[in-house]
């Protein structure tokens, strides 16, 4: 009995993992009093950054929309259809592939004018270098902002997107006849002088040189050709769910992207700029708070390209009900990416730093600077001899009192492959044991397995009926077999955690494993793994 209230006490429970310690799984509940629930988690190839802390709290969370990046779509695979019997609403962005995929439009999120200097901004700096703002990168930056402010305000809705206006400039020829008008200046000309697309096309591209205006042209094409293929084109037509939704209802979105290929950097960037905007944007009209809490586990951050507000996102989100776990291999990554300075700020506010290992040099001395000093008793090697007056006498040695790091980063980088280095505000920094999902959930990921390729578009044109059934969890369910967690844990919250390093113990904490005698108990507690959200929700 004692394993199966153990179980379904963690099953119960709800928070980011952060790993095992003297037997209990340690978690940050979603009501935590630290700072944030902000995490910074860094790991190399070989740590088991995915499936021992991406993986594992999927798996565990119940209560908040999540949004995960998906480098390989591992995680959806093994992850998704455990969502749905969670009650999940489960969707996929997926940049690598995108016929599995739900359909993203930038444009439809271009709701203020300013909106549209945003998509224009982000898709002209993914193909052009943002530092080396000549006339050629200004030029087409104007152009492709007053050809998206045109397609919101005069084009059909299905032509509202990155292709209308490729059809838009095909259709129209930007090169000036005799008289020094093209196609393309009537076309806006036609416009009042106060629509904000003729103001845009006015006031930039129709300026420049006509002998440039051809290069421009060239140039814009360049930056948005990819979009012809038909394949990108069926993909970013339309929007299959709303972003904003994240925050009202309980949505699982893994956004795939690419490994190794840079292409759709731009558009995945704005696809977060977007998120986060509308996120924000349902959290004013709820007294700056989400119906529906949200957690992001933004895994190979770097590939994301570069937010340049992503310290004040993670400085505010907290009080929209978002948790946003920045994951990715080194220090050096973020750096590179936003300087050492603004780095430093991101580092800042995350309340919750884990270092899982296989780091570098860099990485391995933050954490060991990061996680302080302690006093040390160290023999100098000095003895003393003492003769007394009746032939008594005594030795003595001298000692000394220094200061040395808590742990240096030559052991971060020889650490044990199971152990990870977790540092939260105002706590001492612990070592802690990592919750590898195959450990802590087996059978689980394996025996629910799906393939991307077989991912069918969700789209939530639904009334609310609709969408509570999606949300239900199948009575089938209740019949699950053969999926039984080996280890019998505890939950311990952060809050409790005072240990430093010196008091803990570096074995492998005493789990309980389960035995013939507690086997049924053990099935009963897993069956409770799909059904406690549901139950939850219900109430």
């Amino acid at each position: 009995m004692k394993v199966k209230n153990e179980v379904n006490k963690f099953l119960e429970s709800s928070g980011i993992i952060l790993g095992i310690k003297d037997g209990k799984v340690l978690i940050q509940p979603n009501d935590s009093k630290l700072p944030n629930r902000n995490h910074f988690v860094v790991g190399g190839p070989g740590s088991f950054k995915t499936q021992s802390y991406i993986i594992t709290n999927v798996l565990h969370e119940k209560k908040c929309s999540i949004v995960v990046t998906d480098p390989k779509g591992e995680v959806y695979e093994m992850t998704s259809e455990i969502k749905r019997k969670q009650g999940y609403e489960v969707h996929v962005i997926n940049f690598d592939d995108m016929r599995y995929s739900d359909k993203y439009n930038c444009f439809d999120y271009v709701k203020k004018d300013r909106d549209a200097t945003t998509v224009a901004n982000t898709l002209v700096a993914a193909k052009n270098n943002p530092k080396n703002k000549d006339i050629w990168y200004n030029a087409q930056l104007s152009l492709l902002k007053a050809l998206i402010l045109y397609s919101i305000y005069e084009m059909e809705p299905e032509n509202r997107n990155v292709t209308g206006v490729l059809n838009f400039l095909q259709e129209f020829d930007p090169e000036a006849d005799e008289t020094g008008i093209s196609e393309l200046d009537e076309q806006f000309m036609k416009l009042d002088k106060t629509h904000p697309a003729r103001r845009a096309y006015e006031l930039g591209f129709k300026k420049s040189v006509e002998k440039t205006r051809s290069s421009i042209i060239i140039s814009l094409l360049t930056t948005i050709g990819d979009y012809v293929d038909e394949e990108v084109a069926t993909f970013t037509m339309s929007s299959d769910f709303d972003l904003g939704d994240i925050g009202k209802r309980k949505i699982a979105l893994y956004v795939i992207i690419p490994v190794m290929d840079s292409t759709w950097e731009g558009l995945i960037n704005l696809f977060f700029n977007q998120t986060f905007q509308e996120l924000y944007a349902v959290g004013a009209k709820n007294n700056t708070k989400l119906p529906q809490p949200v957690i992001f586990y933004l895994d190979e951050f770097p590939n994301l390209g570069r937010f340049d507000d992503y310290e004040k996102f993670l400085a505010t989100c907290r009080g929209y009900g978002i948790a946003c776990c920045t994951v990715l291999q080194n220090i050096t990554q973020l750096q590179d990416k936003y300087g050492k300075e603004q780095a430093e700020s991101i580092l800042g506010n995350c309340g919750v730093k884990l270092c899982l290992g296989n780091v570098n040099d860099t990485t391995a001395e933050y954490f060991s600077r990061l996680a302080g000093k302690s006093t040390v008793k160290v023999d100098t090697g000095s003895n003393s001899l003492s003769s007394g007056e009746k032939g008594s006498s005594s030795a003595s040695k001298s000692y000394s009192y220094t200061a040395r790091n808590l742990i240096n980063a030559d052991e971060i980088l020889t650490m044990n492959p199971n152990d990870s280095i977790c540092i939260i505000t105002g706590k001492y920094p612990i070592r802690l044991k990592k919750t590898k999902q195959f450990e802590l959930f087996p059978n689980i990921t394996k025996d629910y397995r799906v393939s991307q390729k077989d991912y069918k578009t969700v789209v939530t044109e639904k009334n609310e009926e609709e969408i509570k059934k999606v949300k239900k969890t199948d009575e089938s369910t209740q019949e699950i077999k053969g999926l039984k967690p080996d280890i019998a844990v505890e939950v311990k919250e952060v809050e409790e955690t005072e240990e430093t390093f010196e008091t803990l113990e570096t074995e492998e904490p005493d789990l309980e494993f389960e035995t013939e005698d507690n086997k049924n108990n053990s099935d009963d507690a897993v069956h409770d793994f799909f059904s406690q959200s549901n139950n939850s929700n219900e109430e």
